[in-house]
């Protein structure tokens, strides 16, 4: 069985920022340095695009683009972390990375991880081909979940005669610890490196993460006191971390795969197959 990790990149504003401001963008040596951790590690990326921002950040995406080996899918359209992945968003997303790339989206994040019945269902109706929306572990709060009942590993979710493929959040085996720039930023890369010695990452992933996490430190006033030393912990180290994590998979015998190419090959391997109802409790 192969081991492919694919890194992607949800293309959201800056944590709390109205503006629709991405820094990552807007400073060169922010931008450099992220292109260059992906040059010289030879990794694809996947960006998921909140749609609504392609009007004010589409030529950075065309300028990354020229840069290293990406691909894009749908972070919804307007990222409403209230009423998530609501059919009528996602269409509008779908008809927006249209007009922008020429091409039908094949894949599709919710916001915050949310995703509903009426969210697969309108993937399904609009031929998503996957869905990476699922933290297969515990997280209490109003934007929380209790995904403790699907695997770690991607499988299938069906309703009726319709199905996609899912692909979650890397999650670590046993111990259901999110392996993400932001959950390792928080734990520091010293804990993961023990953990996933006992606990591995899953053989097939998606590891998130977005553009603020390279440079919370930036952040500051848009960050409460009660967040500040969590969201803001080794905020000044996220790239050498963000690379210790690539180096880390490479070292472990993972491809660095688009999500795109990851779905190839899982539809040569049998997955397992959870029913909506049982996905979405």
């Amino acid at each position: 069985m192969r081991k492919i990790a694919c890194i992607t990149l949800d293309v959201e504003s800056d944590f709390l920022d109205p503006s629709g401001r991405i820094r990552l963008f807007e400073d060169d040596a922010l931008f450099n340095r992220y292109v260059n951790i992906l040059k010289k590690n030879d990794v694809k990326i996947t960006a998921f695009l909140v749609t609504s921002l392609i009007s004010k950040h589409g030529d950075s995406y065309r300028r990354l683009q020229d840069q290293i080996p990406i691909e894009f899918a749908v972070h919804s359209h307007m990222h409403d972390m209230q009423n998530p992945c609501s059919r009528a968003d996602i269409e509008e997303a779908f008809r927006t990375f249209r007009a922008f790339t020429g091409q039908n989206p094949s894949g599709y994040r919710a916001p915050v991880g949310q995703i509903t019945r009426e969210g697969l269902q309108t993937l399904f109706d609009l031929g998503f081909r996957y869905d990476s929306s699922i933290y297969p572990s515990y997280r209490p709060g109003r934007l929380g979940y209790n995904n403790l009942h699907l695997p770690v590993e991607p499988f299938r979710v069906r309703h009726e005669a319709q199905s996609i493929i899912e692909i979650p959040f890397a999650t670590l085996h046993g111990v259901r610890l999110v392996f993400s720039l932001s959950y390792v930023k928080l734990f520091g890369w010293t804990t993961y490196n023990w953990l996933m010695k006992i606990f591995p990452p899953p053989n097939q992933m998606a590891v998130l993460a977005h553009p603020y996490d390279h440079y919370f430190h930036l952040l500051a006033d848009q960050v409460t006191a009660g967040e500040k030393p969590l969201l803001q912990r080794n905020a000044r180290s996220a790239f050498d971390i963000f690379e210790k994590m690539i180096i880390f998979l490479r070292g472990a015998g993972y491809e660095f795969e688009w999500l795109s190419d990851l779905c190839d090959y899982l539809e040569t391997e049998h997955l397992p197959v959870y029913d909506m109802d049982k996905v979405i409790r």
